[in-house]
This record gives structure tokens, C-alpha cells and sequence, in this order.
């Protein structure tokens, strides 16, 4: 299997949500003022909001530089500064003479799960054509396998459950960071991927940084909104978007704010090419997720910008098994870029 392949196969392994049994975690509170659809209002704050936010390269160091795979092949962990955390990324940089496009991959969420493994398996024969990015989000670290050898992180600073909004700022931080410090990093060809939560923070990522030209995501959420409030005893939604409200930490108005920031429905307008595929039988991130962008793409006359892919017998977790036609696809995608 070659390292494109693997890379496919592991985007596809995240965790599931969990359920809790209560219907009481929100009593008190009015769900039709908390869910209700964003007004333009709301729609234009958050976009002033992320013009606001001053996500400049600051702090730099690389943590840890080693030849891997490829002769010529390194890999670096990198630390920086955003929203006065401390973060962490790793970059898989093959050797080159001229520069090369950047590819990044974002991972899933667990409320259990902080450390996030990957596997790559690098040799002589089929050695990147990119340069490979992975970015430790907030309140996770990273584990790469790589020919055998495991090469870590620490562990991000910064709130673990800040998953979607913030985590994008690490995200586009990350970038910034490779733009100012990677001579052969061609950064007018960004190409991002992840499953699940990663495949809505690439989605988000599109539509904030226009360095991002193609974007790939599986099984992932386009509306957190309109998840929240019906998975609202989810322990997951709860440390993610409501907790902070039940605990009187922020208002209503932040937490719509939050939900509404994190979904990339709601500005479609400015997405990138985007390929998302869902799969028909899955229950945690259910197939109109995609269905609805879609629609939203083509209202805005931009569904050529946009392939929504539904795959049958396919759940949350076993949609990258044995795959091949998702695997094609997602290939062919980015081997475009």
C-alpha cells in the first residue's frame, strides 16, 4: 500500500459520539432562542470576528528535526503560539529542488482520546509529492509511526473541547507557520483533508484562508447547530458547546455564536473545491449533513464547487474499509491540485 493510500485509510479513523440517557440537560433553558437559525446579523459577526483574529506566526521553534524514509526525507516537530497557547504540528518535508504544495491532514474527536496515532510507511518507491502537514490541535498531541519508528509531541496547550472554531485557528496558525518558514512550501496550493471533526475544520479552513484551493471530508459535520440541538445529552456537544452555557460561563448569545462559527453550512459561499463523502447508514454523522451543503452549494449556483459522495452499507466507522472507490476519488481529487 502506498503512503497516499495509507493516508487515506487512517483520515478514516476516528472515534465515535457518545450518547447519554437523559432529556434534562438543557431544562431551563429556551432550545428555540439557543437553535433557532442565525439571523444575517449573527451570520456577519462571526465573519467580522474571524477578519478580527490575529493568527500571525509567533513563537516558532522546531522541537525535533530527523532524517525519516526517502534519502532526503525530514521530519520536524514544530511548536508556535495562537490565542496564547502553545501548539504543536508536524511536517513531513521530502527533498526538493523546487517548491512543492502543502498538504494538510485533521484528525477526529474523543472526549477519551487525546493523543492522535498515525502510520505512514515511507520508501524509495513512493516518496511524497507534497509536503505533508499535521497539526497537534488544541488539547492534543501527536503519535506518528513512521517505517516502524514512532516519533511524538507534546501535548498542545489550550481547552480540548474547543474542537471546531478554535481548533481552525490552530490550524490556519499552522499554515502561516510553513508559509514564513518553509523556503520550498508553495502555499498557493493547499490542499486539506480529515474525517469527521477534521473534515469540518477543513471545510471551515476553506472558507476562512483562501490559500486553500481543494478540500476533502469524510463523514464530517457541515452543521453543528443543528446537531447540537439534537444530540443536546451527548457528552461530546455538551463539553464542545454547552457546557460553558449550563455552567453560566458564557451567554446564550456566545454559545450560538460558537455553534454558528463552527458550521460551515453557513458559509458555503466561500468554499474552495470540496469533495465530502457520508455514508448512508451512518448514524452519528447522518448522510443530510452532506445532503444539505449541497443544496446550499446549488442555491448559491456553486454546485460545480462542490461533489457530496454517499456511500451504501457505509457507517461512521467502517466507510474507509476496503474503500476503493472513495480511495480513488479522493486521489484523484487532490492529484489535480
Amino acid at each position: 500500500m502506498n503512503n497516499i493510500k495509507t493516508m487515506i485509510i487512517f483520515l478514516t479513523l476516528f472515534p465515535f459520539l457518545e450518547a447519554c440517557d437523559t432529556d434534562e440537560f438543557l431544562d431551563g433553558f429556551n432550545r428555540q432562542e439557543l437553535f433557532s437559525e442565525p439571523t444575517q446579523a449573527e451570520l456577519d459577526t462571526v465573519l467580522m470576528d474571524w477578519a478580527s483574529r490575529d493568527l500571525s506566526p509567533n513563537g516558532y521553534a522546531v522541537e525535533e528535526e530527523t532524517p525519516i524514509g526517502t534519502v532526503g526525507t525530514v521530519l520536524k516537530i514544530v511548536s508556535f503560539e495562537v490565542d496564547g497557547f502553545k501548539e504543536y504540528g508536524a511536517l513531513i518535508i521530502p527533498e526538493t529542488t523546487t517548491p512543492l504544495p502543502v498538504r494538510m491532514s485533521i484528525y477526529g474527536f474523543s472526549l477519551e482520546t487525546t493523543t492522535n496515532l498515525f502510520n505512514l510507511n515511507l520508501n524509495d518507491d513512493n516518496g511524497l509529492p507534497f509536503i505533508f502537514a499535521i497539526p497537534a490541535l488544541r488539547g492534543q498531541s501527536l503519535s506518528l509511526t513512521i517505517n516502524g519508528n514512532v516519533y511524538t509531541s507534546p501535548k498542545s496547550e489550550g481547552r480540548h473541547c474547543d474542537a471546531f472554531d478554535s481548533a481552525t485557528n490552530d490550524a490556519i496558525a499552522f499554515l502561516n507557520i510553513i508559509e514564513n518558514t518553509e523556503i520550498n512550501a508553495n502555499t498557493d496550493r493547499v490542499a486539506v483533508t480529515g474525517g469527521s471533526r477534521g473534515g469540518t475544520v477543513a471545510l471551515l479552513m476553506g472558507e476562512r484562508d483562501e490559500r486553500v484551493k481543494r478540500i476533502v471530508g469524510i463523514v464530517s459535520p457541515t452543521n453543528m447547530l443543528e446537531l447540537a440541538s439534537q444530540n443536546e445529552n451527548d457528552s461530546e456537544y455538551q463539553c464542545q458547546f454547552l457546557q460553558e452555557l449550563i455552567n453560566g460561563d458564557i451567554t446564550i448569545t456566545e454559545a450560538r455564536h460558537k455553534m454558528i462559527a463552527s458550521s460551515p453550512i453557513y458559509f458555503a459561499q466561500n468554499l474552495p473545491l470540496s469533495q465530502l463523502h457520508m455514508g448512508e447508514d451512518d448514524i452519528f454523522v447522518p448522510k443530510s449533513q452532506g445532503e444539505k451543503l449541497l443544496n446550499k452549494m446549488t442555491s448559491l449556483g456553486l454546485d460545480e464547487n462542490f461533489e457530496l459522495f454517499i456511500y451504501e452499507n457505509r457507517t461512521h466507522s467502517n466507510i474507509g474499509m476496503e474503500n476503493q472507490e472513495m480511495s480513488t476519488r479522493i486521489q484523484q481529487f487532490l492529484s489535480e491540485l
